[in-house]
């Protein structure tokens, strides 16, 4: 009787022993830790060639590799849940070994690029940033002769070089090389089909005030005024505008005032279409834009309308005065946003934060600034392999990122594994299944992200190869996300998908602009501080006029020479 009883003791312990690691993971019976470099490196495969190998040699023999990722305020898979890393191993024989290398701010990131440079110590694989000092590091690292010159060996890959040929062009060297592939070039993909960026109010406290969305920078003062004097929240009384540390998100404030505004990286030194493509200057000179925007920045700061400590503000206080649920308009990405949004919601489950529409400070400022664009030619990150890694596994790791441009490989790193994280629906499109959109709370990107699910697509983003297969984008599942969407339907009208890009979306700083501006933009920070400090909007105009004297001096106007002469000569050629 007593063996008996052990038995069934042992088989009921067995049973709940079971049943724990179940729930430890959504899908932790299918997970291997893929991420311990000292475990087997055969993968799921077991040694056998995928069927994918006819199409892709490369994926007939087994590789794996440690890939470091980058990573400022988004996170990534998490060990015993990642399902996407084993599924595209499985697949191509191919196995990432995760890695992150997480930085809270980006001084920090820039520390680790140098240590790179100094110490000789590359990642094998390392995806990254794309700003200029990143390429600039890169340039070095490929001089020095240790990562890889991928110009000719990524036209082989036919699906990844004709997705990112656009950057191979506008990223080569001028020795005719290309150290890094671009990814997340968007392709026109984050104005379609996700959130905006910027400046972010509260429609809770719209809804209370009975006030509309603000469209102009009065509108905005207005409603700041209106939060402060007439709301408090579980007795406490709001906080206006809360910008990031470094008085970062500032630009939300300047910009309405500037009839146009620069693409990404010209820091609002904008080509002007209707004369000659000639530069503007309204941000780096004593210009009567900068003039007014400067006057309103000071008047907000005067009435109490800007958050107190936004002159000294270090992120971890960003995070907590926004998670406080008191913070009545703040500046961010969109995916921060969701999680400042979530964890405020806590203590105010009402809060609903939303982009409003852009903010132009007059009608004619908005349609100088609203004209046709087209996909950006350019990427928000960047991936650099080591000349440690051998060109065998070079050519499979390429292989891999070539089979995920196609509209198999993308489905898989933005919807995951059918039947687990999607399904189909009667119209033929995916849909994300009950389960997976509760665990990931609406497709949250950092909980997905835990799942693999979203975080590769950052190594290829083909969003055309499956935009006939999607439904509801992601992002927009979320109310507040999609509120903010609808409010740039205005910008989104004027998407025209097969228009040749103009000459500005083909522009990059020059040796005068890295040279010089890095310490303007250091002077910049220090000019608006001195703005938010002034005692009166006299002091406020001598600022500016001062600034103006100070940009002449630091070389602005052999940046914009320079600039001038690039956007005059330039040429597409391959």
């Amino acid at each position: 009787m007593k063996k008996v009883l052990r038995l069934l003791c042992l088989v009921i312990a067995l049973v709940l022993m079971a049943s724990a690691m179940a729930s430890c993971s959504l899908y932790s019976d299918e997970t291997p830790k893929h991420n311990d470099e000292n475990s087997s490196t055969k993968g799921e495969n077991n040694g056998q060639v995928p069927e994918l190998a006819s199409k892709w040699p490369e994926f007939a023999k087994h590789h794996a590799e440690k890939v470091t990722f980058f990573e400022q305020g988004w996170t990534g898979p998490v060990e015993g849940q990642d399902i996407i890393a084993p599924e595209i191993e499985r697949r191509t024989n191919f196995r990432i070994l995760y890695e992150p290398m997480t930085v809270p701010t980006g001084d920090d990131y820039t520390q680790k690029l140098n240590l790179m440079v100094a110490s000789n110590e590359v990642p094998n694989i390392f995806f990254g940033g794309n700003d200029t000092y990143t390429r600039t590091i890169y340039e070095k690292l490929g001089q020095s002769g240790q990562i890889w010159d991928i110009s000719e060996i990524i036209k082989d890959y036919k699906n990844l070089y004709e997705l990112v040929r656009p950057e191979l062009i506008l990223y080569k060297t001028k020795d005719g090389k290309n150290y890094f592939i671009p990814t997340q070039t968007g392709r026109g993909y984050e104005v379609l089909n996700e959130p905006p960026h910027g400046l972010y109010v509260r429609k809770d406290f719209l809804d209370k005030l009975g006030m509309d969305y603000p469209r102009t920078p009065e509108e905005l003062r207005e409603y700041l005024r209106r939060c402060v004097n007439e709301i408090k929240v579980n007795g406490q009384p709001v906080i206006g505008l809360v910008l990031g540390e470094n008085l970062s998100g500032l630009e939300q404030l300047y910009e309405p005032f500037f009839p146009l505004i620069g693409q990404h990286e010209t820091y609002t030194l904008p080509f002007d279409p209707n004369d000659n493509w000639r530069v503007k200057n309204y941000e780096y000179s004593a210009s009567p834009e900068l003039m007014q925007a400067a006057k309103y920045i000071f008047s907000l700061k005067k009435e109490g309308l800007l958050d107190k400590e936004a002159l000294t503000i270090k992120h971890a206080q960003f995070q907590e005065k926004v998670s406080s649920g008191l913070a009545s308009a703040i500046t961010a990405a969109w995916w921060d946003m969701n999680t400042f949004s979530d964890n405020a919601k806590e203590a105010v489950p009402e809060l609903m934060y939303v982009a409003p529409p852009p903010i132009y400070a007059s009608e004619e400022i908005k349609k100088s600034r609203l004209r046709d664009w087209t996909n950006w030619v350019g990427c928000w990150s960047s991936v650099i392999i080591s000349k440690k890694v051998d060109e065998e596994t070079l050519r499979h790791f390429l292989a891999m990122m070539d089979y995920l441009a196609t509209e198999e490989g993308q489905l898989l790193v933005q919807a995951g594994i059918e039947g687990k994280t999607y399904t189909w629906n009667e119209e033929g499109k995916y849909v994300f299944t009950p389960e997976f959109i509760e665990k990931t709370n609406n497709l949250d990107w950092n909980k997905a992200a835990a799942y693999g699910v979203f975080y590769y697509a950052q190594l290829v983003c083909n969003i055309p190869a499956i935009a006939d297969k999607q439904t509801t984008p992601p992002a927009l599942l979320r109310e507040d996300n999609k509120l903010s969407w609808e409010n740039r339907k205005e910008v989104r009208d004027h998407y025209k998908p097969d228009m040749d890009p103009p000459k500005d979306y083909y522009f990059l700083p020059g040796e005068v602009e890295t040279q010089k501006f890095p310490a303007i933009k250091d002077a910049k920070l220090e000019f608006w501080a001195k703005v938010l400090s002034a005692n009166s909007e006299e002091e406020v105009e001598k600022l500016v006029i001062e600034w103006g004297k100070t940009c002449k001096e630091m070389g602005i106007d052999e940046i914009i020479a320079e600039r001038q002469a690039y956007i005059d000569n330039f040429k597409l050629t391959e």
